[in-house]
């Protein structure tokens, strides 16, 4: 029913404990596919200590890198549900056993996003690509962001596959099967997802090239089969610009000089955008949700 993925590169350090948190879930049905990228540690001789009949482990001869080897593995799934537990990662005991008892009841899902609270939410909360991308790009967000928080419906993660050349790739392919499928918001507290120093996520946190990357492709997602209508497009380019120009300022003042010219050279501001930068953008879209009458799925 389940295959979880597990991706390494120099994981030495945390490896076993991740293998160790896989193998032993309270829901044995799994298939568990673990795929080395070529580590100079010894990543790959901790991975062979491990010996269970749900394994299927290989080391890429050369080094892949990160999406062409999530790829790779996600090609050889054959579970009806998917989970990435990378290398530095942990998912507790009872993690599996509870993605799946929501997915059973909403089997139409693309993806069952596990989120932390939300005094506007009531898990189990289904919820439409409208109404997603208007979290997304009309107020703070709502789709999974790291992997390990993400249970996909394989056989649309593989029709939709990795991007390879983007770098916050998470959030990209998230968006492009929420264009088509619901998805499903449920309790945090399933998985553990390291953020460490030298790892990807704490590279992308820092980087201008990243940010830049994930306003570009949000952009280019507003003009390719968008559910939003045309008035919400506005708004949420209009967000899109305002926070970006709002960064480089900020950038500017805290003498990232160079950083803060990469973002302005890396995107065409139009002209009539640039006012957003003194205007608060409009990140509450759901404004008339309260706590005493949260958003719900019966």
């Amino acid at each position: 029913m389940v295959t979880i993925i597990t991706v390494t590169y120099n994981s030495s350090f945390f490896v076993s404990e991740t293998i160790e948190s896989v193998l032993g879930q309270t829901y044995r049905n799994i298939e568990y596919i673990i795929g080395d990228d070529c580590s100079s540690d010894d990543t790959w001789n901790i991975i062979n200590k491990y010996h269970d009949s749900r394994i299927k482990k290989y080391r890429n001869e050369t080094n892949l890198r990160e999406y062409p080897n999530r790829n790779k593995a996600l090609q050889m799934a054959t579970g009806k549900y998917l989970l990435f537990i990378d290398g530095d990662d942990v998912i507790y005991p009872h993690g599996i056993a509870a993605f799946l008892l929501y997915a059973m009841k909403f089997p139409d899902c693309g993806m069952y996003f596990s989120r932390e609270w939300d005094h506007k939410i009531l898990c189990p909360y289904k919820i439409s690509p409208v109404d997603i991308y208007r979290f997304d790009f009309l107020d703070k967000g709502i789709i999974g962001g790291n992997f390990t928080n993400v249970f996909f419906n394989t056989a649309i993660l593989q029709e939709t596959k990795l991007p390879l050349n983007i770098v916050t790739g998470d959030t990209y392919v998230q968006l492009v099967i929420a264009k088509k499928y619901p998805a499903l918001i449920i309790p945090d507290g399933l998985t553990f997802w390291r953020r460490r120093q030298g790892n990807a996520t704490e590279v992308f946190f820092g980087n201008a090239k990243s940010y830049a990357e994930t306003i570009g492709y949000r952009l280019a997602m507003l003009d390719e089969d968008c559910p939003l209508d045309a008035t919400e497009i506005h708004l949420a380019r209009r967000n899109l610009y305002g926070v970006f120009l709002k960064n480089a300022a900020r950038m500017i003042l805290k003498g990232k000089i160079k950083g803060a010219i990469y973002l302005l050279k890396s995107l065409n501001v139009p002209f009539k955008y640039y006012s957003s930068l003194f205007f608060k953008g409009r990140y509450n879209y759901f404004d008339y949700v309260k706590g005493d009458n949260p958003l719900h799925s019966n």
